[in-house]
């Protein structure tokens, strides 16, 4: 295949890069302003309906909800809660979260009492979760919690502060004024 620049002239090769560099970064601009406004009215969605995000780290679940699954959950008070519904509580006494199927449920004033078991799991909980609300599953993504997970690492944020930084800066670096048989260009 014969080169480019030949084939365009010299100073239409440098026109033709110019143009797919600047709409590369308007592309990227563009996709992280979307990212950006994404998290933002996810974080608005999360305060208005009480909802998070949940990674199963243990396979109590499978096959239904492997390792590394990432699942939307929602708040609701546990006396909604029916039997089959997958719900996040934390264990009173170590405040780890757990997320189970719901077994039984047994209203007590504005709480309930609720019998977990994993899908996985032999035998349920051993203990009942007395609690007023539960975070409820609404949908499940399988793999997508462990890039989650990985993303909350120091090096990930790093590295995304680096891009993000450049890309900010190749957004902004001063236009390099072109002069071409008496015409001024400004470069945009």
């Amino acid at each position: 295949m014969p080169p480019l620049a030949p084939a365009l002239g010299g100073a239409g090769f440098w026109a033709v890069l110019s143009r797919v560099l600047k709409v590369s970064r308007e592309i990227a601009l563009t996709l992280v302003a979307l990212l950006g406004l994404v998290c933002i009215v996810a974080l608005v969605l999360g305060f208005v309906y009480k909802a998070s995000f949940v990674v199963f780290r243990t396979g109590s679940m499978e096959p239904i909800y492997p390792v590394g699954a990432l699942s939307l959950t929602v708040q609701v008070p546990a006396a909604e809660l029916v039997p089959g519904d997958v719900v996040s509580v934390k264990r009173s006494e170590s405040g780890v979260l757990v997320t189970h199927r719901v077994v039984s449920v047994e209203p007590d004033g504005s709480g309930a009492s609720l019998r977990l078991k994993g899908d996985a799991n032999s035998s349920e909980d051993p203990l009942p979760y007395q609690v007023d609300t539960a975070q409820k599953v609404l949908a499940t993504v399988p793999a997508v919690g462990s890039w989650v997970m990985a993303m909350r690492g120091p090096g990930f944020i790093g590295a995304a502060t680096m891009a993000v930084a450049a890309l900010v800066v190749w957004a902004y670096w001063p236009k390099r004024v072109a002069r071409h048989k008496g015409v001024v260009s400004t470069g945009r």
